[in-house]
């Protein structure tokens, strides 16, 4: 969709009366309420759990007159309504959604609900890896270019949220989950990047062809007035495709020095600059992003050292082919601490690098078995919490080594989210550092 077809956009208004149900109430369902309410609806947020937090947060919405509904989903909260608004992690097969279906009640995720709301050229990058740190990569480039541009999507900062803080004239950059494709048949981005396809959350989509599909869904409503970005390997899954393609390859240069190190920021560098490129008229203005770019948290973050240990989080890593990228990344001996909520990731298949790379594992939650018998080469240990995990790490790293919190597994057996994680993570070596907690120990070895 070109510039000037989305500005002639007009923000919507619910018709009077309106009722809309909006399923889960995590930060995309509160988000999208916000949003709704904004509209003119008249909102009703299920959420299966009850709790002070919820409550909390539903306060303000509940003061202007939404309906907060806990605990199992009563069909009759679908009465009057006609539009319901599915959370990324709602599952599409249980009996309140089969009931709206039967109803004709529109399902819309709320990425359309925000996407239909914007009336500037949207960027929107999906894939298995990398999605976070390329899409706050593009939205840099645009502000250090001098244009208003926000990060948003499945990055951690909803849509629906930005689309209600944010002015007319700002230009999202939207991080896109396969989740939040669901339900998104009319999304339209101006500018789109597929960066990787390589198998996950087969726990939810079943197959990898499944997946895959969903992923190649962002391009659905592309014109020729569109871009499709592709990264190595992301071949379309049939020819013709009317968007304009650009292909990003190991192979590829870039104009300047990045500010991230590795080949796989390179090809995250590349995308984002020619996602950006899209809405900028002169390119040069985007190089100063490329070189000053300050990285995600979460993402091979080095957050202290104990003697000549490196201590580093990589919390992100969701499943295994970012493990992969992450143990690639270093040279000096690594005590890797993996492990979570598995989604049927092929451990396996890392045997190769593992065996290279590790010195000593260390295994947290519920994947803790499958992935020592996955690599049963590699002396292991088993942990029951991240503050013993670190210790244990500790005792097992040899000098300038690196401990890498890199799990290849979802956080949700022992955390909210990875960004939780991580952010314990953080916090416990930070106290091991403030308490004068050294690598005596590891150095007198």
């Amino acid at each position: 969709m070109s510039r000037a077809r989305n500005q002639e956009r007009s923000r919507k208004s619910a018709p009077p009366g309106s009722v809309a149900c909006v399923l889960g109430l995590g930060r995309s369902g509160l988000a999208a309420t916000a949003l709704l309410m904004r509209m003119g609806w008249s909102v009703r947020g299920l959420d299966r759990q009850d709790s002070t937090a919820l409550r909390s947060a539903w306060q303000p919405y509940g003061e202007l007159g939404a309906k907060l509904i806990t605990g199992p989903h009563p069909l009759s909260a679908l009465d009057d309504c006609s539009l319901l608004i599915r959370s990324p992690g709602v599952p599409a097969n249980i009996p309140i959604l089969e009931e709206a279906l039967r109803r004709g009640i529109t399902i819309q995720s709320e990425l359309s609900l925000a996407a239909n709301e914007i009336q500037t050229p949207i960027i929107a990058i999906t894939g298995t890896n990398g999605k976070s740190t390329t899409t706050a990569w593009a939205a840099h480039l645009l502000r250090r270019a001098g244009i208003d541009a926000v990060a948003a999507g499945n990055i951690g900062h909803a849509l629906s949220r930005a689309v209600v803080e944010e002015g007319p004239e700002t230009i999202f950059v939207v991080e896109v989950s396969s989740f939040q494709l669901e339900d998104s048949s009319d999304f339209h981005p101006r500018a789109a990047c597929i960066l990787n396809l390589t198998p996950d959350h087969l726990d939810r989509h079943g197959t990898f062809e499944a997946y895959a599909e969903a992923k190649w869904s962002i391009t659905a409503n592309q014109t020729g007035e569109d871009t499709l970005v592709l990264g190595p390997g992301v071949e379309p899954p049939q020819s013709g495709l009317p968007v304009q393609i650009v292909c990003v390859d190991q192979e590829s240069t870039a104009p300047t020095a990045l500010s991230l190190p590795g080949p796989h920021n390179l090809i995250n560098g590349l995308v984002a600059l020619a996602l950006a490129s899209t809405v900028v008229d002169d390119p040069d203005r985007l190089i100063p992003g490329l070189e000053d770019f300050p990285g995600l948290p979460h993402r091979m973050e080095e957050v202290g050292k104990l003697g000549s240990v490196r201590l580093v989080n990589d919390s992100k890593s969701t499943n295994v082919d970012s493990l992969r990228v992450a143990l690639m990344s270093y040279e000096d001996p690594v005590v890797l601490i993996a492990g979570g909520r598995d989604k049927q990731g092929a451990f396996e298949e890392l045997t190769n690098l593992v065996t290279d790379a590790v010195k000593h594992l260390v295994v947290i939650g519920e994947a803790s078995a499958r992935i020592q018998a996955a690599w049963p080469q590699i002396p292991a240990s088993e942990a029951e919490s991240l503050d013993e995990a670190i210790t244990i790490a500790l005792s097992a790293a040899p000098p300038n080594g690196v401990i890498l919190l890199s799990p290849g597994c979802a956080s949700f057996d022992m955390f909210s989210n990875f960004e939780e994680r991580g952010d314990i993570f953080r916090e416990l070596v930070r106290r091991r550092i403030e308490a004068g907690e050294s690598a005596r120990g590891v150095e007198q070895r």
